[in-house]
C-alpha cells in the first residue's frame, strides 16, 4: 500500500528504565531534538516518542501501591528503624515483594508502549525507526521494541543509536536484533538513508544499497568516530524544543561546546574510539545556541564535550560575559598543574555561570594512575584543581562544587596492593575535599587498551563478558554490593568481590561527611535553588532516594518545578539582549 505525502518518515524513540536511575534522568532530550529539526528543516515528517519524563515512572502503576511503598521505603530510612538490625530486615522483607508487583505493572505499562509504537508503524507504514539506546533496563526494553516492530513489520528499517552504541560499537548487532546502527552524529546520515530508501521498493534492496554505500558492516560510523574524523556531521544544529518536549522535563540543556578530548589516552576510557583531535566549536554558534535555548526559558546548561579544555573555557566565558549573558553550566574537566592562569580561568568561567564541574581523578596513587590507567595526571594536580576552584569560587562570591570520579577497585602493578590505592583514595578524599564522589567498578570496554590487553591488567573476561556487560543494568536502588555480577575477574577477584570492596570505599567516602554519586549537572541546577552545603546535598540524595527507590516522583517533581522556575528567571534576565535568537516552533 502507498504512503501518503504526510505520512511520516522517521520514528525516534528514547528507550527509558521503569524506573529513574538518577534524578536527572529526565532532562531534556537535545538528541532527538537536534535529529528532528535538521530532517524536518529538510521536509522530512519525523515523529518523537518520548517517555522519559518526571513524573512517567508512575504511569501503570496503581496509586495505593505506589502509596504503600512509598510508606515502607520511608520507613527503612527511619533512624528508630535501623538501630535495630532485626527491625530493618523486617522492613526490607515487606518492601521486596511491593517492589516485584509495582516493577511488574511498570513492565506491563512498558509492554503497552511496544505494542502501541509498533501498531503506529504497522499501520502508517513507516520506513525508519530510530531507538536512542541507553545501558541496562533500556537497552532490554530496546531489543523487545525493535524486535516487535520489526515481526509486524518486516519492511521497517530499525536503527540504534546513542550512547549504548557509542561505547559498544558492532557489538549492538552480534545478534541481529538491529538493522543499523549509527555510532555518532545521526542527523546527515539519516537524511542519506531516508533518500536510498525513497529509490528502491523493498527493504532488502534498500539494505543492499547501504552496503553498496557505506560499506559491509551494518554499523556506520559517522563525525569523530569515523576512521576518516571527518565523515558527515558537517555542521552543529541548534534543536527547536516544542512545548511537548518540555512538559514534565528537567530544563537543562545538554550543549556541544565541542569534540574530542585533548588527552584521549586513557586505558579504561572509551572516548578513545574517537579518531579526531579534540575540535573546539566556534564560539558564535555556541552564543546562538545560549540565546536560543533563553528565548524558550532554558538557562541551564551542561557542557557535552568529555573535556573542556580550559583556554576554550575561559574564551566561552569571555563570550558569554561580553554579551552580558545569565546562564549557569556545568563541565567536564581534566585536573591540571596549577598556575595563576589556571586560576584566573576558573575565576572567569565562574563569573560567567559555571557552577560544577566534573573531574575525571580515577585514583589517588600516582603510579596506579600513570602504569594503569595511562592518566597523564598525578594527585597532586587533583588536589590542587579541587583547591583552585574553591579558591576561585570564593575570590568571585559564588558556589561552584567539584565532583570527582573514580574507578574502584582498580588493577594495580606490582609492589602496589590494592590496599595502598584504597589508603591513597582516602587520603586524596581528605586533603582534596571534593563536594561528591563518583566510585565506579572497572569497566573493560570494547576499544580501550583494557579491553584489547586484558591480560596485562589483570582482567579475566568470559567468552559472553561483552553481551552481559551490554545488558547490565547498575541499581542504584541498592547498595553496590547487592548489585547483580557479570561474569569477569580482577586480580582473581569476582564481580561480586569487586562490588564489595567498592562499597567499602563508598562507606569509607560518606564517614567523611562527603555524599557520593550525585551528577554535575544537577549540583549545577541545585545550587540555583539553593542547595549549597553537603548537608544539603545529603538531604537531596535522601529524598530524592526515596523517589527512586519507591518508584514515585513527589520530591523530584517538586525540585524539578523549583529549578525550572529558577531557569524561566534566568533565562528572563537576557531579554534585552540586542541580539535576537532564532525563533522556534
Amino acid at each position: 500500500m502507498p504512503r501518503k505525502d504526510t505520512s511520516i518518515d522517521l520514528i525516534l524513540v528514547n528507550s527509558f528504565a521503569p524506573r529513574h536511575r538518577i534524578a536527572s534522568d529526565a532532562a531534556l532530550e537535545n538528541g532527538l531534538a537536534i535529529i528532528r529539526t535538521y530532517l524536518e528543516d529538510r521536509d522530512f515528517i519525523v515523529y518523537v516518542a518520548d517517555e522519559q519524563r518526571v513524573s512517567a515512572v508512575e504511569d501503570g502503576v496503581p496509586t495505593w501501591l505506589l502509596t504503600v511503598l512509598r510508606w515502607v521505603v520511608q520507613l527503612q530510612g527511619n533512624p528508630l528503624v535501623s538501630r535495630f538490625k532485626s527491625l530493618t530486615l523486617l522492613v526490607m522483607l515487606l518492601a521486596w515483594p511491593l517492589q516485584s508487583i509495582t516493577l511488574a505493572y511498570r513492565q506491563k505499562h512498558m509492554d503497552k508502549i511496544i505494542d502501541n509504537l509498533a501498531t503506529l508503524v504497522t499501520t502508517d507504514h513507516i520506513p525508519f525507526v530510530g531507538i536512542k539506546v541507553w545501558g541496562g533496563a533500556p537497552y532490554a526494553w530496546s531489543k523487545r521494541l525493535s524486535a516487535k516492530i520489526r515481526a509486524l513489520s518486516p519492511e521497517t528499517t530499525v536503527i540504534a543509536g546513542g550512547p549504548h552504541v557509542k561505547v559498544y560499537g558492532e557489538n549492538m548487532l552480534a545478534q541481529g536484533e538491529f538493522d543499523l546502527a549509527i555510532m555518532g552524529p545521526g542527523e546527515e546520515v539519516l537524511e542519506e538513508l531516508l533518500k536510498l530508501r525513497k529509490t528502491v521498493p523493498t527493504k532488502v534492496e534498500f539494505m543492499a544499497l547501504v552496503r553498496h554505500t557505506f560499506g559491509p558492516s551494518p554499523l556506520i560510523r559517522t563525525g569523530h568516530y569515523s576512521e576518516s574524523g571527518d565523515y558527515y556531521a558537517h555542521t552543529f544544529i541548534i534543536p527547536r524544543y516544542r512545548p511537548a518536549d518540555m512538559a514534565d522535563k528537567v530544563w537543562f540543556h545538554t550543549l556541544v561546546d565541542g569534540l574530542g578530548c585533548t588527552w584521549n589516552k586513557c586505558a579504561f576510557c572509551s572516548h578513545t574510539r574517537q579518531s579526531i583531535h579534540y575540535t573546539p566549536r566556534p564560539l558564535e554558534e555556541i552564543k546562538a545556541e545560549i540565546l536560543a535555548m533563553t528565548s524558550r526559558g532554558i538557562a541551564f546548561f551542561r557542557f557535552s564535550s568529555s573535556e573542556t579544555p580550559l583556554a576554550h573555557g575561559k574564551a566561552i566565558a569571555q563570550m558569554v560575559l561580553a554579551n552580558g549573558l545569565k546562564i549557569n553550566y556545568s563541565m567536564f574537566a581534566r585536573p591540571a598543574k596549577v598556575s595563576k592562569s589556571t586560576y584566573e580561568a576558573y575565576r572567569l568561567m565562574i563569573r560567567s555561570g559555571l557552577r560544577a564541574v566534573f573531574l575525571g581523578g580515577e585514583t589517588g596513587h600516582d603510579v596506579i594512575n600513570d602504569k594503569i590507567m595511562h592518566k597523564g595526571v598525578v594527585r597532586k594536580d587533583i588536589i590542587d584543581t579541587i583547591h583552585c576552584i574553591k579558591l576561585a569560587a570564593e575570590a568571585e562570591k559564588q558556589s561552584c562544587q567539584v565532583v570527582l570520579s573514580m574507578i574502584y577497585p582498580c588493577p594495580v602493578v606490582p609492589g602496589v596492593t590494592l590496599e595502598d590505592v584504597f589508603d591513597a583514595n582516602v587520603r586524596l578524599f581528605k586533603e582534596a575535599n571534593p563536594d561528591t564522589v563518583i566510585v565506579n567498578p572497572p569497566g573493560v570496554f570494547p576499544g580501550t587498551t583494557w579491553f584489547d590487553k586484558p591480560e596485562e591488567f589483570g582482567f579475566t573476561l568470559s567468552e559472553n563478558y561483552v553481551y552481559e556487560w551490554m545488558n547490565y543494568e547498575y541499581s542504584v536502588s541498592k547498595p553496590v554490593e547487592f548489585w547483580s555480577t557479570v561474569n569477569y575477574k580482577l586480580n582473581g577477584m569476582d564481580m561480586k568481590e569487586m562490588l564489595k570492596e567498592l562499597g567499602r570505599l563508598n562507606r569509607e567516602i560518606t564517614a567523611m561527611g562527603i555524599p557520593i554519586n550525585i551528577s554535575d549537572d544537577y549540583l549545577m541546577m541545585s545550587q540555583a535553588i539553593g542547595y549549597n552545603s553537603q548537608n544539603d546535598l545529603f538531604d537531596f540524595k535522601k529524598n530524592s532516594f526515596v523517589d527512586i527507590l519507591s518508584g514515585t516522583s513527589p520530591f523530584i517533581k517538586k525540585i524539578t518545578q523549583r529549578m525550572n522556575e529558577r531557569s524561566v528567571d534566568l533565562a528572563k534576565s537576557n531579554y534585552n539582549q540586542t541580539d535576537t535568537a532564532s525563533k522556534q516552533g
